[in-house]
């Protein structure tokens, strides 16, 4: 599924969060949105999946514009992890990782065969098998995130928005899950903090600062020291690791005049 994006603006009154912001997702590709927190990232991504409306520009799937679609047709379309997404309910993991079926039936249908094996596999690839049974309530942060990944995987969508998806897994899962949204043939728009993992697992990077894109390219032309101190306040030292992967020293914060620049959220 291609994915474009248009003049795209969005914010509350009296504050513009995301401003002018145009980008285009190829078929396939993997798109790293990184930056500082307050840049606009999560807004964005929430725009694209049509969760918020837009104060200017618009969103396309595949052409279509999705401004007039319902709920029901844009989770048949792409699926959306959030950075944090808790409930009250105690479902069991299989549970909430069934939920990404329901745009697929009717109603009045519950889950038949096909819905059970297609749930199954996605708890497969996120490690989940054996904790099916086990209720929410019983669950680590990290097992909660991958929960909420098996049912983005269930929806089987042509696209997949995930909000910082590392959060709260340890450093296998946040690998294994990198590896997972880097060869699937999904197109897929991640925000992340971790750069390296950004650099290393996907196909282009977007750095946003301000609400607006200041970046857009390959790793190695957007994660520089000029940007870096730009954007994140920070000296770093950009090089390469052992196994060849792009890696990110740092050095100190910027210092600016009156003491350190400090970003709040």
């Amino acid at each position: 599924m291609r994915i474009d994006v248009e003049n795209l603006s969005w914010g509350v009154p009296g504050k513009t969060i995301v401003r002018d912001v145009t980008l285009t997702v190829s078929p396939g590709e993997t798109v790293g949105l990184i930056g500082p927190n307050g840049s606009g990232k999560s807004s964005l991504l929430r725009c694209v999946a049509g969760l918020r409306t837009p104060t200017a520009g618009l969103v396309r799937y595949d052409g279509v514009e999705i401004a007039s679609w319902p709920a029901r047709e844009r989770a048949r379309k792409i699926a959306f992890v959030e950075q944090t997404a808790d409930t009250d309910s105690d479902l069991r993991v299989s549970e909430v990782a069934m939920l990404g079926r329901t745009a697929h039936r009717s109603r009045w249908r519950g889950p038949d065969a096909t819905d059970h094996a297609i749930v199954e596999e996605a708890l497969e690839r996120l490690d989940l098998v054996g904790l099916a049974d086990r209720p929410w309530k019983q669950l680590s942060g990290g097992e909660r995130q991958r929960t909420h990944l098996a049912r983005a995987l269930a929806q089987r969508t042509s696209g997949l928005l995930l909000d910082e998806p590392t959060n709260h897994l340890d450093v296998r899962h946040q690998l294994e899950l990198m590896e997972l949204a880097a060869r699937t043939p999904q197109t897929v728009v991640v925000a992340l903090h971790d750069l390296a993992l950004a650099a290393r697992y996907c196909d282009r990077l977007v750095l946003m600062h301000g609400g607006t894109v200041v970046a857009d390219g390959a790793a190695a032309d957007v994660l520089t020291a000029p940007l870096l101190r730009e954007v994140f306040d920070v000296e770093a030292e950009i090089g390469r690791d052992d196994l060849g992967h792009l890696a990110v020293g740092y050095r100190a914060p910027v210092q600016r005049e009156g003491g350190f620049r400090v970003h709040s959220g």
